[in-house]
């Protein structure tokens, strides 16, 4: 079956950070069919826009009208227009069409360039606002559209009702420039509000994240999800591509845009200690996807799980949703990490919380005799349980396990590992205060053998 074939309708950006180039690895990523109209050539880089140079607006015409005699596009999404005359034609080919259209207002770049015409904003308002299903401005593009100045969520809300007022169906108003720890979004649809928010990452100013996100959302469009959910996996996608952004040049971050962004998006990151468990958890998990010996990996797989301080349900740890596995090209990560995601980790870690409130990471490694000689070697701290004396009436083996093993001892052990039962494979299972703390003691049996 073809890929769903998805339109940008924007300018070049020669660094590939955002534009045009940016786009493209978007849709690719979301394994969609990328058609591109260029309406502008620019000369910048990560630092600066030094110059646009518009195509001929019947060019842009003729672009599109060849494209759709041949290919039928649903899903358009707009970003560098530069002029009126090129908004004209592209609002003319939407109504022609019936495009399901995301336009994305740009009218400065993430260094501050400006990026449109002095009439350009009038053009917009006048011609692409009335006919979008998602119109993506940010605040300096909201403020130049209302003439509102912006400085909580309530003004970005108000803002988004003017908006609306313009004609746009379906306003999503991107908060990322108010100086806040937390980056708000709203989302206003004429009757309801949808706020979404993550915690900013730091040391990261993302080059084309605009570009990005409204690539994502009519992406997501385009996959059949509702506007409200391609907003949530946009916000989350972003993140994680700003997350593991990278630098390119002397100017802006570069956004890493790859199918693994989108697969390793978070969700509900609430608060700054989410964020910072999440991060480093998953820090962790890269490496041991990549690093764990095969002969460490449990038959069931491995798992690590970290926990927010004072946690007290699953839903307070994050873990992998799925395992690191064997596979014939080495160790594999089959998902992403997720709050609430591992029960089996989760007990653990709640049961030696409830005695050693630091120490709140744990990860789970195959037992053979010669791994447990390994661990005594070391010199680390072990405790153990027996399966077969676990009471009929146990309602968690792993609550029961855990806490039986911690009570032989008179501290908290490094170790914790039970020799299986019937149907149920043995187990080693490392204890730490962080990811980092059971890296290290898993590196120092690892050396051992």
């Amino acid at each position: 079956m073809s890929p769903i074939p998805v339109m940008t309708i924007g300018g070049s950006d020669p660094s590939g950070g955002a534009g045009i180039q940016t786009d493209i690895k978007t849709f690719q990523s979301l394994g969609l069919h990328p058609i591109s109209i260029i309406t502008s050539i620019t000369v910048q880089n990560t630092k600066t826009v030094k110059t646009i140079a518009p195509m001929e607006p019947d060019l842009i015409a003729n672009q599109i009208d060849t494209i759709m005699e041949d290919i039928p596009v649903k899903f358009v999404k707009t970003g560098l227009l530069y002029q009126p005359a090129i908004a004209k034609q592209v609002a003319r080919a939407s109504k022609k069409y019936r495009w399901r259209l995301v336009v994305d207002p740009v009218l400065t770049a993430t260094s501050g360039d400006n990026l449109s015409v002095l009439d350009f904003k009038q053009e917009i308002k006048k011609t692409l606002l009335p006919i979008s299903e998602i119109v993506t401005p940010n605040i300096p593009e909201v403020e130049a559209l209302t003439n509102n100045h912006i400085e909580t969520v309530e003004d970005m809300k108000q803002s988004a009702k003017n908006i609306h007022n313009l004609g746009a169906k379906n306003i999503i108003l991107k908060g990322g420039h108010l100086p806040n720890e937390t980056a708000y979004d709203v989302l206003y649809d004429g009757q309801i509000f949808t706020v979404l928010s993550l915690p900013r990452i730091p040391n990261k100013k993302a080059h084309g994240s605009g570009c990005t996100f409204s690539a994502l959302l009519t992406g997501f469009l385009a996959k059949n999800l509702s506007v409200e959910d391609a907003f949530s996996q946009a916000k989350s996608t972003l993140w994680q591509m700003i997350n593991t952004g990278y630098i390119i040049g002397k100017g802006s971050d570069v956004l890493q845009v790859s199918s693994f962004a989108i697969q390793d998006a978070p969700t509900h990151l609430k608060t700054q200690a989410h964020v910072e468990t999440w991060m480093m958890l998953y820090s962790t998990a890269s490496t041991l996807s990549k690093n764990l010996p095969l002969a460490f990996i449990p038959e069931v797989g491995c798992n690590m799980g970290y926990a927010l301080p004072q946690a007290k349900t699953r839903e307070d740890i994050c873990a992998i949703d799925g395992r690191i596995v064997r596979t014939s090209a080495g160790p594999h990560r089959s998902g992403p990490m997720r709050f609430g995601a591992s029960k089996h980790i989760a007990s653990i870690i709640l049961a030696v919380m409830k005695k050693y409130p630091s120490t709140r990471c744990v990860m789970n490694i195959k037992y053979t005799p010669q791994t447990l000689l390994l661990c005594k070697k070391t010199g680390y701290i072990l405790a153990s349980f027996n399966r077969s004396k676990e009471p009929h009436d146990s309602s968690s083996t792993m609550d029961w396990g855990t806490t039986t093993a911690l009570n032989t001892i008179d501290t908290c052990p490094d170790i914790i590992y039970d020799t299986g039962g019937m149907g149920k494979e043995p187990m080693i299972r490392i204890l730490g205060t962080n990811p980092k703390s059971v890296m290290t003691k898993l590196k120092r049996i690892i050396d051992l053998a």
